[in-house]
């Protein structure tokens, strides 16, 4: 592009890298909640808080992307991101605190994995965004692993990531692969609006396993099912058939999240988990092959976020558990028939 050659740790390392934590830091506040005694209204809004802060990045990342550079951009969310968790240590006892706290978090968030996915972009593979996607399910993985490790320590354990600071006068990337107009407008589908807030509900729903499990049972689970689907999140993309792909594993996440949330067995919730998160990493193809144009794909995929902020709240009203089942095989069907309906046989 424009004759400029990128490093390779910037187009491989350093997405895959920014995705996981920055996933890592959004969901390891979810293994720390086992040490609390807030209620379950007020867990549920501060593990779907950070997906409202996320819902701005068209705003944000657009801004900042006129003002520094990309590499920038990723070592100072992730830095931040290990600032807040440190403070959120310290405020536990003040919800009012926390809520805004973790709104920021869902900003950093966006920020961090929009540059992911933009360096990863550039290296033109889909091996490495697959990879950079799957980001997501090595977050989970580590924040498991750290929670079991050090307990209710987890959220200061995340000073580790502090070293990314000393890394942003290191940046060099080219600002003539990822530079933006004055005027930015914000442009989304609501075509892929839709793809996005039903093709998400499977990684958004499976917030709740850590408290419906409990926690011996919710690390055993995340740690297998997560290992294996960011080897889903690499197969999938590379199928060539992404219409008979997306229905076969849209069809087997409905009937398998169903039977997930109404039984509670890990050996369903397994299985269900490798597609549900693997199908991620289908969305922007299936969303492509509807027409969409490319700058409308990003802004889209952040304002569907907002689910992962609904969703954990709204099935909480009632039994969490049927409501999840029948909320997930809804989801899934629906998926199925927009993608039976709007993709060619041939795709």
């Amino acid at each position: 592009m424009l004759g400029i050659k990128i490093p390779l740790r910037k187009t491989t390392i350093l997405p895959v890298l920014s995705f996981t934590l920055s996933s890592y830091f959004l969901i390891n506040f979810i293994f720390y909640l086992q040490y609390t005694d807030y209620t379950g209204l007020v867990e549920f809004l501060l593990i779907g808080a950070p997906f409202v802060g996320r819902a701005i990045t068209p705003i944000t990342y657009p801004f900042l992307m006129t003002k520094m550079d990309i590499e920038r951009i990723a070592y100072l969310s992730l830095g931040n991101m290990a600032i807040l968790d440190i403070v959120e240590f310290f405020m536990t006892s003040n919800t009012l605190v926390l809520i805004p706290l973790r709104v920021a978090t869902g900003i950093l968030f966006g920020l961090a994995t929009s540059a992911a996915v933009e360096l990863a972009t550039q290296s033109r593979s889909k091996i490495i965004v697959g990879m950079t996607m799957g980001g997501w399910a090595l977050g989970w993985i580590l924040a498991a692993l750290i929670s079991f490790l050090v307990g209710k320590m987890i959220l200061i354990a995340s000073s580790f990531s502090l070293v990314f600071f000393f890394l942003i006068k290191r940046s060099n990337t080219d600002k003539r692969l990822f530079s933006y107009p004055g005027n930015i407008g914000i442009a989304f589908s609501w075509k892929a609006l839709l793809i996005f807030l039903l093709g998400f509900e499977p990684a958004y729903i499976l917030q709740l396993t850590p408290s419906l499990l409990g926690e011996s049972n919710a690390i055993e689970e995340t740690i297998i099912a997560y290992s294996i689907s960011f080897i889903a999140y690499i197969i999938l993309p590379a199928i060539r058939n992404i219409r008979i792909t997306s229905l076969l594993s849209s069809l087997i996440i409905g009937i398998l999240g169903f039977a997930s949330f109404i039984t509670l067995k890990v050996w369903i919730l397994i299985p269900f988990t490798v597609l549900g998160l693997g199908l991620n990493s289908l969305l922007p193809i299936i969303i492509r092959s509807m027409k969409v144009e490319v700058t409308k794909i990003g802004p889209s995929m952040n304002l569907a976020s907002l689910s992962g902020f609904l969703i954990p709240s709204l099935v909480s009203i009632g039994d969490i558990e049927i409501n999840s089942a029948i909320l997930t095989l809804i989801s899934s069907i629906s998926l199925g028939a927009i993608i039976y309906k709007n993709l060619k046989i041939t795709t």
